[in-house]
């Protein structure tokens, strides 16, 4: 199967919420679903409380989040260039298995992203928006990419590992 990743940045954690359960609801991703933002973004907006009940820790209690626990938890971690973030999906597990000092351009480079747009994407995560990664099939990938930008998705950009450039031509 050959894997695609699509990435989105979102303003604010309803949209993200939403665009994730169409997504999830149309089975286009199926686990392979990321969310990364800072901590201190987590407390503000309507849906603080919500979002961050969803994305946040809870080991000693059931986990009854709205996202419908598809969404592989981790603790708040330390991430070099961005300080403390919440992040869920397969991106979570990369992030805490990094070597010491590497943080999520490195990361985001092993998804097939180019230094640059690496670049773009950190500082868009460290002003405090949601970053949204997603793994699905070749031809999965423009459904998901229309789903992220329906609900408000903006910079998505489609990626092949194999390849050091983005999937179609930019505007």
């Amino acid at each position: 199967m050959t894997t695609r990743s699509v990435i989105a940045i979102f303003k604010g954690p309803q949209q993200t919420k939403e665009a994730i359960e169409e997504i999830q609801g149309e089975s286009l991703a199926n686990s392979f679903i990321s969310v990364l933002v800072r901590s201190e973004y987590l407390h503000q907006g309507d849906f603080k409380e919500e979002l961050a009940n969803e994305l946040a820790y809870h080991p000693s209690e059931i986990n009854l989040d709205l996202f419908n626990a598809w969404l592989v938890q981790a603790p708040p971690m330390n991430i070099p260039n961005l300080g403390e973030c919440v992040v869920a999906g397969p991106l979570a597990y990369d992030l805490l298995h990094k070597p010491h000092g590497q943080g999520l351009g490195e990361a985001l480079l092993s998804y097939g992203l180019s230094e640059e747009r690496v670049r773009h994407y950190e500082h868009e995560a460290r002003t405090g928006h949601f970053l949204v990664l997603i793994e699905t099939e070749q031809e999965k990938v423009n459904s998901v990419a229309n789903a992220l930008q329906k609900f408000g998705g903006r910079d998505i950009e489609k990626w092949n590992k194999e390849l050091d450039h983005p999937l179609y031509s930019r505007h």
